[in-house]
């Protein structure tokens, strides 16, 4: 009996194209449209997803912002908030830019300021300072030059809406500079998966007497 079925349910089915068969178009209209109709559901699930991804004004005036905060990243708290400055305290005596040039006699320091996003575990916002300098020293025989490099990642966060996440100082640097000249170059680098924020500049510094 369940093998005549299966025969019988095949044929009918001939008609919608599944195999060759005499099955006619009006006797098989009600398995066909069975067969073409979509899963029961269906519409209804797909209707309800891309409501979900509609946002509402008034959500989107709760997420947008937490979004745009997101895609900035770790960016300077203000104009000049990352940089060379004079000083080497926790605050900035006078902002020199990020290409500071030749530094007079006196006490420097590479530092940061940063506005932080307001989401995230710690360890989700990093900052890494890549420093490289080239000593040049002069002896009896001549010139010699030295490079060193140093790098150091710190993890910073949201610090509140009245300041920012500071370190400062990131780099100290004496002028004039035991050893020989130097000449520096420093690149702070703030990870992010849509594009890394990348602030960078030089100093340099004559050879102390």
């Amino acid at each position: 009996m369940r093998i005549l079925i299966t025969l019988w349910a095949a044929a009918l089915l001939s008609g919608c194209g599944s195999a060759p068969g005499a099955c006619g178009e009006a006797e098989c209209a009600s398995i066909c449209a069975g067969k073409d109709a979509a899963p029961a559901g269906t519409a209804a699930t797909a209707a309800k997803a891309g409501a979900a991804t509609t946002l509402t004004p008034f959500e989107k005036s709760l997420v947008q912002p937490m979004l745009d905060d997101i895609r900035e990243g770790v960016r300077p708290w203000e104009e000049g908030g990352v940089g060379i400055c004079e000083g080497q305290g926790k605050t900035c005596d006078r902002f020199l830019g990020m290409e500071a040039g030749e530094l007079p006699e006196g006490k420097y320091m590479v530092r940061a300021d940063v506005r932080v996003p307001k989401v995230g575990e710690v360890g989700t916002w990093k900052l890494k300072l890549d420093t490289e300098c080239v000593t040049t020293k002069k002896t009896a025989n001549g010139e010699t030059t030295s490079t060193s490099n140093n790098s150091r990642e710190y993890d910073v966060r949201y610090a509140g809406e009245d300041r920012g996440y500071r370190l400062s100082p990131l780099y100290t640097i004496d002028s004039p500079s035991k050893g020989g000249a130097r000449a520096c170059t420093w690149k702070l680098t703030a990870p992010h998966p849509d594009g890394d924020k990348v602030f960078q500049g030089s100093w340099s510094t004559p050879a102390a007497e």
